[in-house]
């Protein structure tokens, strides 16, 4: 692909994941979407899943999942009212939809993963249970982590929908031939969402590169790096929407039991499976936490 079509294709494919993201309550036809890209539908399909080797109607059903995952464990809406914030009209519909994603059922997985406030929890015999489940769940490991080199681009909002900034970051590498076997995939976060409202929560979504770019290009991502450096970690398995849990745990708990000073550089997550080909409950996430 010529690198002046990719850079074309690529701004038109990322206004159509702009779309998804801002309307997935609505109709989000594939003649909608070519629309949105410019592009006759007929071809629509073919450039799309050439460039982000997903279709165009799983990359939708999959958005439309995740933000109903998040609104199972983070609100108390009705399944209904979620199943008709994702553009579902039928609860039946969105049950089977959601059961095949994630196997489980939309109140099976609330009631196994939903986040109480403290008002909500038993008092404290069973705060202390939930806080000893935790400690017993995750294992610290230490890794001695090499530099990395990233590209990235920023996302500014709900760390939930960083993802946007991902689909983004991955049509520029695949118009531009960036990723290989060796690619791997990290997001960096610098504020605590319990502290600030998630409007201001501030976050990039990247992934490494051998080195920085040297052509010119329309909204080209960042270059950063993650410094080397000795490393806490966690391994998180399962949806992206639990990952507060691993956190409360690894930094409320461990870290300060630790005796360990952590480096002036914020945490961070590499993502080491597909959420394009991979079921929710088998996400593997690393969380890292650069230690002095």
């Amino acid at each position: 692909m010529k690198k002046s079509t990719g850079n074309n294709y690529r701004r038109r494919l990322c206004k159509v994941i702009d779309y998804i993201y801002e309307n997935l309550d609505k109709d989000l036809d594939v003649n909608i979407l070519a629309d949105i890209a410019a592009m006759s539908p007929y071809h629509f399909h073919r450039i799309y899943r050439r460039v982000t080797d997903e279709t165009i109607n799983a990359t939708v059903r999959r958005l439309r999942l995740q933000k109903a995952a998040s609104k199972l464990i983070r609100t108390d809406f009705s399944i209904l009212t979620i199943a008709q914030s994702v553009s579902y009209t039928s609860l039946e519909a969105f049950s089977r939809a959601f059961h095949k994603q994630y196997e489980e059922t939309p109140s099976a997985y609330r009631a196994g993963h939903k986040q109480y406030s403290p008002q909500e929890k038993s008092f404290q015999a069973n705060i202390q249970h939930i806080v000893q489940e935790q400690r017993n769940m995750f294992n610290v490991e230490f890794i001695n982590l090499e530099k990395q080199g990233l590209i990235g681009y920023e996302h500014q909002g709900d760390y939930m929908n960083i993802g946007q900034a991902f689909e983004k970051l991955f049509i520029f590498a695949g118009t531009h031939d960036l990723v290989t076997d060796k690619t791997r995939s990290f997001g960096i976060y610098y504020n605590d969402p319990g502290s600030i409202e998630k409007s201001e929560l501030r976050s990039h979504a990247c992934m490494t590169i051998e080195k920085p770019l040297s052509e010119a290009d329309t909204n080209p991502p960042e270059y950063m790096e993650i410094p080397a450096g000795r490393c806490a970690t966690i391994l998180f398995k399962g949806p992206y929407s639990e990952l507060e849990k691993p956190y409360d745990w690894f930094f409320g708990e461990w870290l300060p039991q630790s005796g360990m000073e952590a480096a002036d550089f914020p945490p961070f997550e590499e993502y080491l499976n597909d959420p394009k080909n991979t079921p929710p409950s088998e996400l593997l996430t690393r969380i890292y936490c650069l230690i002095n």
